[in-house]
């Protein structure tokens, strides 16, 4: 099956049990896979090197500046952004290809894909029903949609209020590749939105350290479904309540700090 003319380009850091697999549901697609590696040390780029020579490395400044970074980089203007735990369904991949089928000027500037959860421990890439879903925009036109230099946020926008199409298909979400993995990933996102409320003038009360997590751990668990994947869905919601209670205890430690140096 001919390649499209499209790039598709991936961040990642310390990726070798997940890539491959993301990176096998790509090679029919593209000839042009392009990896921002911010200091991988585990054998990822030793992997990544079997499927493309486009490999790059970039210092870590944050989900935004690594992805504008990469979409500069990629040959052809439509770009399709995967992470490294992302893998293609056939139908999703189907889909895309009836995008490059259609009159450039008849595509959208954007199109979203259904990003499904798909538990770890599962030996099954399927997503099961009901499962949490996220629906998001990641094959797209450069020229009339990008990401921006964010530290915490890695939405991509789309040009003059443009309109976004949603492909039939899903992507499987290997999101957790291990509670200790987790539990790092929080820390340090903890960190970057507490700078993130402290510069936007964000000042958490005492009060949102009792319902604050309590209603996230509700929200993950429930409305976004993550009771359908099971004892990992639990877990998974779980902590990242605890990551609210991080974010507000740094964030007000910040703003203790700076209220001392204005004494």
């Amino acid at each position: 099956m001919n390649t499209l003319p499209l790039s598709v380009f991936i961040i990642c850091q310390n990726e070798v049990e997940r890539i491959g697999l993301v990176l096998e549901s790509i090679k029919d697609l593209t000839n042009d896979i392009v990896i921002v590696d911010s200091g991988s040390t585990d054998g990822t780029l030793d992997l990544v090197k079997q499927y493309t020579d486009r490999v790059y490395h970039k210092d870590w400044e944050g989900f935004g500046a690594q992805k504008v970074y990469g979409q500069n980089i990629c040959k052809y203007d439509w770009v399709l952004n995967l992470d490294a735990d992302e893998i293609l369904s056939k139908n999703v991949k189907k889909s895309i290809r009836r995008v490059f089928d259609m009159a450039e000027e008849k595509r959208a500037g954007a199109y979203s894909l259904r990003i499904c959860h798909v538990s770890h421990l599962s030996k099954s890439k399927k997503p099961r029903p009901l499962c949490p879903v996220n629906i998001t925009p990641r094959l797209y036109d450069r020229k009339r949609a990008g990401f921006k230099d964010s530290a915490v946020h890695d939405k991509l926008v789309v040009f003059n209020r443009g309109k976004t199409k949603v492909l039939s298909g899903h992507v499987a979400h290997i999101s957790l590749k291990s509670f200790a993995h987790l539990q790092a990933k929080i820390n340090t996102y903890s960190q970057l939105q507490a700078q993130d409320w402290f510069e936007k003038g964000r000042r958490p009360s005492l009060l949102q350290y009792l319902y604050d997590p309590l209603m996230f751990f509700f929200k993950n668990l429930f409305l976004r479904r993550l009771i359908f994947v099971g004892f990992e869905g639990v877990a998974i919601a779980y902590m990242l309540s605890t990551g609210r209670i991080q974010r507000i205890a740094l964030t007000r430690r910040k703003w203790k700090a700076h209220k001392a140096a204005q004494a």
